[in-house]
């Protein structure tokens, strides 16, 4: 062998031993940076260059930044960021071929060489040679070596890349791994809220995060639960019809928004990143301006944010959003995240919602049995209310409640019952109707449920938020057509109420209604019936006095007309099988009864024949009433007919109608007839 050629084999033995080390430390895996410096140090020496430079390049046409140097000025040529297409390798990069540089007289460049670095993404950089140490020309040994170096580079830039991806990897799993067990391991709706938030703030950098809430009416967002805001900042609601937040809800693709324009930027003055376009392909991005979005954690500091939308398996409940005060903080792997971190908290949030409505229904339904069964077992009206307060504030799970019922002396709501509330103050919560939340309920007749209550404009006129009232739901008292006050139930913390929690108060408030009219009319009848007791034994012994029949009847049809608050008092005496009108006492406006009524027709007729009292609360209910002349001629709505009787034989008929409708107490009864017994009307009928 020739000295010729034993050189040039210890030369390949030393090319070869260089790309093997350089080989093995890309596959070590060590810091990128470093194994380029190695690159250059092993490369420059092979070549005999003066200096041997690494450039890197995000995208062809790209600038190049140089990263690492080998030879001479290497302080200089590290971090230099030049545009590629101003330099004499252009052609070289745009052709991916190896080539040799020209001298350039100007840069005091005698010669060069370039290979660029091909990945599999395309070209992200190139080793450049420059002189020759010995003064000679780069030739195709160079650039064979160079390249083979150029791949070696492109081998530890795949597996930069490849390490790159399975660490984002497994924080991706890690995240969801953690989301997943903390997220899905309650069926507690608040508790869900906190946890998908503390997920988010444990891996992923924020100024503040924002869990977003549809309403019942799905015009709004508001904040359900947040990290990061301000007092004012969790007051702020979005419109769900307008911007990226309806962009975002109709899509369902979650969004990232930069700001790189100023340091410190409203979230509304922001433009489209110029990253976005490279990674549009791997994940829709859109650059959304953030005004746009009107976030709440809008503050002068915040230049990044994504939002994500949160959905169920049949419907979107809301937004999640994450904001940074620096600018392009987040790219397509932080967005995964917050895109599977929503998907967990939508169907959590589901599952909870519906573990919670199934057990609130159980609960309810023994609630509700119990509490029917302790309301109707009190004529108390305040009773009635203490227990249904006991019970809003067990099943609802709120903190504070107030029966208010209406004083028709003064027009106002007044609290009868309350519970979390200071009495004090909430005393001085007097309401019209139509004012406030309450007065609003009372005077509409239709529940309602305020999530913020202290930026509902009907709270400005009579404001319940000053009582420490965050969230409420309001229902009214009403029983039939009256309607007798409103129940509240308030908790001092934001919460959306369901469409469930509102029936269920509605329900509460309807026992109550039943509850509160019973007794109502049960006092009412109690003092009525008193004051009857004590009337009728003073009236029954004057009547004894009184020889005249006529006037005796008529005396007894005017008491009891009066005494008993109707609109007409007859009396009736039976001859054969026809009743016969005695007398009777009227209010001004109602016409005379029926003159003669035939035993067994009507209503008169029925309790003659039956001899039998007859109460009928609704008249237009009785078929009865259309027997009788004044059945479309006055306006009345309840009766009331007892029998008079001589012993067991029935001799007459007196009888009563109400204007209002009314239902007669069995102790208004009995002492009316006790009154006509002892006055001896029966036997007055009698007398010729």
């Amino acid at each position: 062998m020739t000295d010729s050629g034993t050189r040039d084999n210890a030369q390949r033995d030393i090319e070869r031993q260089a790309l093997s080390r350089v080989l093995r430390a890309a596959a070590m895996r060590q810091r990128p940076l470093d194994t380029y410096r190695f690159i250059a140090a092993e490369l420059q020496p092979l070549i005999g260059a003066s200096s041997v430079a690494v450039g890197l390049t995000s995208a062809l046409g790209e600038p190049m930044e140089f990263v690492a140097v080998a030879g001479r000025d290497p302080r200089e040529i590290v971090g230099l960021r030049v545009a590629a297409d101003d330099t004499l390798s252009v052609t070289a990069l745009r052709l991916g071929q190896a080539s040799l540089l020209p001298p350039d007289a100007r840069g005091g460049l005698r010669g060069g060489a370039i290979a660029p670095i091909v990945t599999s993404a395309g070209i992200r950089g190139a080793l450049y040679a420059l002189d020759k140490d010995d003064g000679g020309a780069f030739g195709d040994t160079d650039l064979s070596i160079m390249t083979l170096f150029a791949q070696a580079a492109a081998l530890a830039i795949e597996f930069e890349q490849t390490a790159r991806d399975l660490t984002e990897k497994q924080r991706e799993l890690s995240v969801l791994y953690e989301s997943a067990r903390t997220i899905t391991s309650s069926l507690n709706i608040q508790a869900v809220l906190d946890s998908v938030l503390d997920a988010i703030c444990h891996h992923i950098p924020v100024q503040a995060a924002v869990l977003y809430l549809l309403n019942d009416e799905r015009t709004h967002l508001f904040v359900a639960a947040d990290r990061g805001l301000t007092d004012d900042e969790r007051e702020v609601q979005l419109a769900a019809d307008s911007g990226t937040a309806a962009a975002v809800l109709a899509s369902g693709e979650a969004r990232l928004i930069h700001d790189k324009r100023r340091g410190a930027a409203r979230l509304g003055d922001v433009e489209r990143h110029p990253e976005e376009d490279s990674v549009a392909d791997e994940q829709p991005l859109h650059g959304d301006e953030v005004g746009d979005l009107d976030i709440a954690s809008a503050s002068s500091r915040t230049r990044s944010a994504m939002v994500a939308p949160i959905r169920s398996a049949s419907d979107t409940l809301g937004l999640l959003l994450v904001t940074s005060a620096e600018p392009a903080a987040y790219g397509t792997d932080e967005l995964r995240l917050l895109t599977a971190v929503a998907s967990q908290a939508g169907i959590a949030m589901e599952n909870a919602t519906l573990f919670e409505d199934a057990t609130r229904r159980a609960e309810a339904a023994s609630a509700l049995y119990s509490l029917s069964q302790q309301i109707g077992s009190t004529l108390d009206a305040e009773e009635a209310l203490a227990s249904a307060a006991d019970h809003v504030v067990a099943l609802l799970q709120v903190d504070k409640f107030a029966a208010m019922l209406m004083d028709h002396r003064d027009g106002r709501l007044h609290a009868h019952t309350m519970r979390g509330l200071d009495p004090a103050s909430f005393s001085q919560v007097t309401p019209r109707s139509g004012e406030g939340i309450p007065g609003w309920v009372y005077a509409w007749t239709a529940p309602t449920a305020v999530a913020d209550v202290a930026a509902d404009s009907r709270d400005r006129v009579y404001p319940i938020h000053q009582e420490g009232v965050a969230s409420c739901m309001c229902v009214p008292v009403a029983s039939g057509d009256t309607v007798l006050g409103v129940l509240l139930a308030m908790s001092s913390r934001r919460r959306l109420f369901t469409v469930s929690e509102l029936e269920l108060l509605y329900t509460v408030a309807n026992q109550a209604a039943a509850a509160v009219m019973n007794a109502m009319n049960y006092a009412r009848a109690s003092a009525r019936a008193q004051a009857m007791r004590r009337y009728f034994r003073r009236l029954a012994a004057a009547l004894g006095a009184i020889v005249d029949r006529s006037r005796i009847l008529q005396l007894v049809a005017d008491v009891a007309l009066d005494v008993m608050e109707a609109e007409r008092c007859a009396i009736y005496a039976l001859d054969g099988a026809v009743l016969r009108l005695e007398c009777d006492s009227r209010l001004t406006g109602y016409g005379p009864p029926d003159p003669e009524v035939a035993a067994g027709q009507g209503l008169t007729g029925w309790v003659a024949a039956r001899g039998r009292a007859l109460a009928v609360p609704a008249l237009s209910e009785d078929e009865r009433t259309a027997t009788h002349l004044w059945a479309g001629r006055d306006q009345v709505a309840s009766y009331l007919g007892l029998p008079l009787k001589v012993g067991r034989k029935t001799v007459g008929v007196l009888e009563l109608v109400t204007r209002e409708p009314r239902t007669f107490a069995p102790e208004e009864i009995r002492h009316l007839s006790q009154f006509v017994s002892r006055a001896g009307i029966g036997a007055r009928l009698q007398e010729p």
